[in-house]
């Protein structure tokens, strides 16, 4: 009876030991399965970011486009992508010299040509710019020219040096210093005024309206 007593014991000694190994295991594996799968979402994750950056490539992107700089672009991108992603072509861009379906690459700079027609459109532009400017800039020294005056040009009064006033008909070193020495006890307000110069009359002063200013 004791030998059955103890084998009874001996059976259900051993079958909760098999149920809290059991247990025991279970709680391990529980534990194991967020870990791991923390490890595996970290290394898919980096995996996914060397990935990115490699496929990923800057290119510089100027000339006749309409928002030219600097863009992140695919790798497996071509020339006409990158210009997309500058907002396009501008209407004056000369496409025919730009290799669109090439592949580009990193520090790649694509440079977009404007078309001939344009760029010699703007020189001509400048050129008549730069000499308007150089126009206005004598206007301001010497006057205009009038109506009748051929090709001599109105000299101001007020401001002309002794050298610019002998440029006026009938007026010689003598006298151009002679309108200085004038005006600086007061300056001009009308071309009549010069009849307040020595040597200057009316018959003078008819040939002379014509091609001064008062400034």
């Amino acid at each position: 009876m004791q030998a059955k007593s103890k084998k009874l014991i001996f059976i259900a000694v051993l079958l909760a030991g098999c149920i809290i190994t059991s247990l025991i295991s279970t709680n391990d594996k529980a534990k194991a399965l967020p870990g791991g799968s923390s490890l595996l979402q970290s290394a898919q994750s980096a995996v996914t970011s060397k990935t990115a950056q490699v496929k990923t490539v800057r290119v510089q992107v100027s000339g006749a486009v309409l928002e030219p700089g600097i863009y992140d672009v695919p790798a497996s991108c071509r020339v006409e992508e990158a210009i997309a992603a500058a907002g396009g072509l501008s209407e004056n861009a000369d496409s025919e010299r730009v290799n669109l379906v090439r592949k580009v690459r990193d520090g790649m700079q694509i440079r977009v040509p404007v078309q001939k027609a344009a760029r010699t459109s703007r020189t001509q532009r400048k050129s008549a710019q730069a000499k308007s400017g150089l126009g206005e800039s004598a206007s301001k020294k010497y006057g205009s020219a009038k109506a009748g005056s051929g090709m001599m040009q109105s000299v101001r009064i007020n401001s002309a040096s002794a050298r610019e006033l002998q440029q006026l008909p009938g007026i010689g070193p003598a006298l151009a210093q002679r309108i200085v020495e004038t005006r600086n006890s007061g300056r001009f307000t009308s071309a009549d005024d010069l009849l307040r110069v020595p040597g200057i009359g009316k018959a003078k002063l008819a040939k002379l309206r014509d091609y001064v200013e008062v400034d």
